[in-house]
């Protein structure tokens, strides 16, 4: 017979094991190698022996832990569905392998190659503790496919449709570029169909809540990433709502979320679109050419970022350049009901729309600390004040809702091309001070119009310093 030291030496041992397994730390962590160009799905899967296809990985069942390299320089089409999740100390890692350049991920297939082009390149699906490092994602949809909207394409998909919170998702190194849909919305289908278009390079999205079945996504950070020839969003963070009777605002949300560092160059519209988010970051961020319409399927209408009905924003340190649109287009705006929202330290350059841009039902933004320079020039022959320099307006999508708690302060202002800039305040408790307006060769700020509309509230204008043609009624 054992000895009584040896009996609990041994369940000693048990109970550690137990312990380990519900971690998920003694499970066997696996690593999968992937080469389009000398892989097969009957290898073993390891870095000497690859499987080939996006069809193999997706079948696998995946654990905590686990490694999805891609081999670089190789192509691999079809779809990628994420089938497992990992978890907060062993995440599943999606990266690459081997020398050259990053792999590319495309769910453009074409008719014969499965049907029609995937609606996304790779699908995480109630699936969550998932990084991606080091690739590259395309899918430029040029044939339907059955099941999938024709205005609907996505380089990377996570969608929380179930009934839990999803968390931890980060990005770096990854390049998202050529993502279009198969049927483009342009400017002349009218509004519905433009908003209706949400093509975009890397989505986030959760469904609609109810009383029993609470959902949203946590814990994001995109970081060092490239976005490009996107035919509308570079990055869209989207929550369907929730019943307000039994649901909470951050919960109907996807919060903490981080975008850092990241470019964006010749988006066809908003590179950073966030639909109720909650706590939101996003900060250090090039973009260059939002509104793009170097390809006819582009949406042609930007805003660097814009925010609607999102929670605790700040929006800082960013460069927004060339952007271009026939209807909003500013360097970064505020679209409608959003709450604490704060733009600052941004430079901002040849936006076409102009400068502050916020729109109906937000409460307390600020912009402050901003560079304005030669933003508002455009000529839109069915609105004729159609660019501003300061533009706050009371309209929302059933009815009118005057922002309120609004703040302009400490920014500089300068123009030195000859046009002119609107100046529209339709805001209640509003406050612009300590600002800087400048308007040279032939230059005009607020001279195309001004209009004050404060609701019966307080209107605070002062500190202002004004050089050059400013319309003394912005004084």
């Amino acid at each position: 017979m054992k000895s009584q030291k040896t009996k609990i030496k041994y369940y000693s041992f048990l109970a550690y094991t137990f312990i380990l397994l519900m971690s998920g730390v003694a499970s066997a962590q696996k690593n999968y190698y992937l080469s389009s160009s000398n892989g097969n799905d009957e290898n073993k899967g390891t870095e000497n022996a690859p499987w080939k296809s996006l069809q193999k990985i997706s079948k696998t069942k995946l654990h905590p832990g686990d490694k999805i390299a891609f081999k670089k320089g190789d192509v691999f089409i079809g779809h990628f569905d994420i089938n497992g999740s990992g978890s907060a100390k062993h995440p599943i890692l999606i990266t690459s392998y081997g020398k050259g350049a990053q792999p590319i991920l495309s769910g453009q297939v074409g008719v014969q190659g499965g049907g029609g082009d995937c609606e996304e390149a790779i699908l995480v699906h109630n699936q969550e503790h998932i990084h991606f490092f080091d690739l590259e994602v395309q899918n430029n949809r040029l044939s339907p496919r059955k099941g999938v909207r024709d205005q609907d394409a996505f380089g990377i998909h996570i969608l929380n449709d179930g009934n839990r919170i999803l968390k931890d998702y980060s990005f770096k190194k990854i390049t998202v570029k050529n993502v279009y849909a198969p049927k483009p919305i342009l400017k002349e289908k009218g509004e519905q169909a433009f908003n209706g278009l949400e093509v975009a390079g890397i989505r986030f999205f959760s469904s609609f809540n109810t009383k029993n079945n609470i959902k949203s996504i946590q814990d994001v950070l995109i970081e060092d990433c490239y976005f490009t020839n996107l035919q509308r969003l570079g990055v869209h963070i989207k929550h369907g709502g929730g019943s307000k009777s039994h649901t909470s605002n951050k919960q109907n949300s996807n919060s903490d979320i981080v975008l850092r560092n990241n470019k964006f160059y010749k988006t066809g519209g908003t590179c950073i679109l966030p639909i109720r988010t909650y706590n939101c970051l996003i900060e250090k961020n090039i973009f260059d050419r939002p509104g793009d319409n170097s390809d006819p399927r582009m949406a042609n209408r930007g805003s660097a970022v814009w925010t609607w009905t999102c929670y605790n924003t700040v929006i800082q340190y960013n460069d927004c350049l060339h952007i271009r649109g026939y209807l909003d287009s500013h360097g970064i705006h505020i679209d409608h009901n959003n709450v604490n929202t704060f733009i600052q330290y941004n430079y901002m350059e040849d936006c076409e729309g102009g400068f502050v841009e916020i729109l109906g039902g937000n409460k307390n933004f600020v912009y402050r600390f901003n560079l304005s320079i030669n933003d508002g020039w455009r000529a839109n022959p069915k609105w004729k004040t159609s660019n501003h320099t300061i533009w706050l307006n009371n309209v929302v999508p059933k009815g009118k809702h005057y922002p309120t708690e609004n703040y302009v302060y400490n920014n500089t202002v300068y123009v030195d091309q000859p046009y002119k800039t609107s100046i529209d305040i339709k805001a209640e408790n509003s406050y612009i001070y300590n600002n800087i307006f400048c308007a040279i060769n032939n230059a005009n700020i607020g001279n195309k119009q001004v209009h004050i509309d404060t609701n019966d509230t307080d209107l605070f204008v002062s500190n202002n310093l004004y050089h050059g043609s400013v319309n003394p009624l912005c004084i």
